[in-house]
């Protein structure tokens, strides 16, 4: 039988590990006393301890085994599988997830990845530079004045605020068609594009009318907000659509940030989301704003980009409140395939975003001439 195998960090447990393991195991496949099992559901559906193994005097890694076909090729339900009802037990961790070729084969993955991002913006081989449409209030005119200083700049993907959400579809519709027009008038000045991503939200016909509206103005993908829209809501909106999509991290904080509770950074901005078809993930690098504590960046690249199955890899991009001065040092360390996340330190530049922009686009293409 084909099995997720899924490991599990338990500190301090209040039982012996072995019986944690056991009650897990049950708790996360069938949720019912084990005297209550018949002997054919046990055999075909019963999650199983693979292992334990003492990592120091309090701590404990689980490794559960649990049959593939109860994650029903489905990425809300295989989160619900890893992660649903031990959410409860005290100081349980989920650190690491590994597929059956069958199940990574079933799960969406990426529409394009990074090498229909790279094909998009006309770059093969640096680095790349992101920014954020923002603040809430402002005008479409004054958002499409940004939009365009950033892609005149050579800029490459420019994103919606996850904050920029409208309840009047027109206004929706007036305030990306004039970014997307911004964005248009640059590209026939420099001859290239800048990947723009609106940010779209909420559900029922509310979303489906955003989408259309972005499918309509033929924009290439959109910014979604997984943990809290659901990340199977968010893998079949961009799949109605065939739209590349970003994953932003608002909310997920609760599932990392707790060393001895909830899941590794590298699952929440990492495997997870590829497999629901993220084609760019924002994380909350090293060294910004926002300061996350358990996030290890290469971690985070490795599981967006090494080889998963046949699926495609989804670009990481490091945000949290990053500035310029940082760009050059952060490609320089965690290499090529990377997008840096800069808004309110470029914003800082009023007039003089293009040439700051064009100056920090030139150190990236001098640090890989082969760009």
């Amino acid at each position: 039988m084909e099995l997720i195998e899924a490991d599990y960090l338990a500190s301090q447990p209040e039982r012996p590990p072995e019986q944690l393991a056991e009650a897990i195991a049950r708790e996360q496949s069938l949720e019912i006393l084990d005297a209550l099992i018949p002997d054919h559901i046990r055999r075909d559906f019963l999650g199983r301890v693979l292992s334990v193994e003492a990592i120091r005097d309090d701590q404990w890694r689980l490794r559960i085994g649990y049959p593939a076909h109860l994650a029903s090729a489905q990425i809300g339900q295989l989160m619900h599988l890893l992660y649903g009802n031990v959410s409860f037990y005290p100081r349980i961790r989920l650190v690491d997830v590994r597929l059956p070729a069958s199940l990574l084969d079933a799960l969406p993955g990426p529409l394009g990845g990074i090498p229909e991002i790279r094909r998009l913006v006309g770059s093969q081989n640096r680095a790349l530079l992101l920014t954020v449409l923002k603040p809430r209030g402002s005008s479409p005119e004054t958002l499409a004045r940004l939009a365009e200083a950033f892609a005149l700049g050579g800029g490459d993907i420019l994103k919606d605020d996850q904050n920029l959400v409208e309840t009047d579809p027109n206004q929706f519709r007036q305030r990306l068609a004039c970014c997307a027009q911004a964005i248009e008038r640059a590209a026939q000045t420099t001859g290239r594009r800048c990947l723009y991503l609106p940010h779209v939200a909420g559900s029922g016909q509310h979303l489906q009318k955003q989408l259309d509206i972005v499918a309509e103005l033929g924009l290439h993908g959109m910014v979604l907000c997984p943990w809290f829209m659901g990340m199977e809501t968010a893998a079949e909106a961009a799949r109605s659509r065939q739209l590349l999509w970003l994953a932003h991290p608002a909310g997920a904080g609760v599932w990392t940030e707790t060393p001895d509770r909830g899941a590794s950074a590298e699952l929440i901005f990492g495997q997870l989301p590829r497999l629901a078809g993220a084609d760019l993930s924002i994380y909350p690098g090293s060294g910004g704003r926002i300061t996350a504590q358990q996030v290890d960046d290469p971690g985070i690249i490795r599981a967006l980009t090494q080889p998963l199955g046949h699926h495609l890899p989804t670009l990481p991009c490091s945000g949290g409140g990053k500035t310029l001065a940082q760009v050059p040092e952060l490609a320089s360390r965690l290499g090529p395939d990377l997008a840096v996340v800069v808004g309110g330190d470029l914003l800082l530049h009023g007039d003089g975003i293009q040439a700051v922009v064009s100056s920090t686009i030139s150190k990236l293409i001098n640090g890989n001439p082969g760009s």
